[in-house]
């Protein structure tokens, strides 16, 4: 009997995937529906292991993950085709018809895309907060996605590593809540709107490395146990930190802030690297502790920098960079001392308070 269940849902997962390469819109959301039930099923089926259940679903997720990561050629329009009518001087100039045809294409696509998100989602939730949900067993590879609709995993618990690297996010974004078990990738992502990353938890590496924020984006209250990347980022609009907590070693080198950037009240258990970066806004360290090395040396800072009321437990390496507004470093402790050398200040420098060891 088992046998028999079993080859009824292969069955039906084979035809289930040649619905999703269907043109009919209808066709494709009732193939997703199906693969949807098969992996429910499969976690239900009480006559294998766990760990068989656990594989047998991971294919199924492997392929509405392969949906996600698929492209669409209307997500290059999305400027276009998420307005109410044609603008007069886009790629539908004249051509009226065509844009309404293409924006039905372009919203039924998407809201297949976001069912599938959403189911996802769905299962990777429990009732009870911080516990994983039906589907937090299995990997999840969106790489190289394009998402030209709004994203929602708030709250989510992965104890397999997730995959978002080099994706596009063309609609605003949210992660917030979330813990991850395995590691997390979102390195080389570009964010259009805003990204919500708030209260999150990573208990392995986690890697954003080479992204671009052109809006508004939040990492504050997160917890990181081990390593994090955030090299080589660029942030367009306000960006905030605050309040998280680096057990492992933490790294920011290279980077550009374009506007406020907020990191005050943080705990660094290891080494904090903040090198070689540009800051044009007001940029906020204080109320920190570090207790590791602490490196800031060879970065610019246009506007505002408040280091003050912090401690370093470890050294603190402030070397070769220029500030041009308002610098506060007054009221921390260096047990290590500091290196302040060729360093310039073209505005106020406040020391005032402080205690070098």
């Amino acid at each position: 009997m088992p046998e028999k269940h079993n080859a009824e849902r292969r069955e039906r997962y084979t035809k289930a995937v040649e619905q999703l390469g269907s043109k009919e819109a209808p066709v494709r959301i009732g193939g997703v529906y199906t693969l949807v039930r098969l992996v429910d099923e499969w976690l239900l089926d009480e006559s294998l292991d766990y760990a068989e259940r656990v594989r047998e679903g991971q294919v199924i997720i492997n392929n509405l993950c392969a949906y996600i990561r698929s492209s669409f050629v209307l997500a290059f329009h999305y400027d276009e085709l998420t307005q109410e009518s044609p603008t007069a001087e886009g790629l539908y100039k004249n051509r009226e018809q065509d844009f309404y045809i293409d924006k039905a294409e372009f919203k039924s696509e998407a809201d297949i895309r976001l069912s599938i998100i959403k189911e996802i989602h769905d299962r990777l939730q429990s009732p009870k907060i911080n516990t994983p949900g039906a589907w937090s067993d299995f990997e999840y590879d969106f790489s190289g996605s394009t998402f030209f609709y709004p994203i929602d995993f708030t709250r989510s618990y992965y104890t397999k590593p997730v995959n978002f690297s080099g994706s596009a996010y063309q609609d605003e974004v949210r992660f917030g809540g979330s813990t991850y078990q395995g590691g997390a990738d979102f390195s080389g992502s570009i964010y259009w709107r805003g990204a919500d990353f708030l209260s999150s938890t990573y208990q392995s590496q986690a890697n954003f490395t080479g992204s671009t924020y052109q809006d508004k984006a939040v990492f504050s209250s997160s917890t990181y146990q081990d390593g994090v990347n955030f090299s080589g980022s660029t942030y367009q609009g306000e960006v905030f930190f605050r309040g998280s907590v680096y057990r492992g070693w933490v790294v920011f080198n290279g980077s550009t802030y374009r506007e406020e950037a907020d990191f005050c009240g943080s705990t660094y258990r290891r080494g904090a690297d903040f090198s070689d970066s540009t800051y044009w806004g007001k940029i906020v360290f204080g109320g920190s502790v570090y207790q590791g090395w602490a490196v800031f040396r060879d970065s610019a800072y246009r506007g505002e920098a408040a280091f003050n009321d912090s401690v370093y437990w470890g050294g603190a390496d402030f070397s070769g960079s220029t500030y041009r507004g308002r610098t506060g470093l007054g009221n921390s402790i260096y047990q290590e001392g500091a290196n302040l050398s060729r360093s310039t200040y073209w505005g106020e420098a406040d020391f005032s308070g402080s205690i070098f060891c």
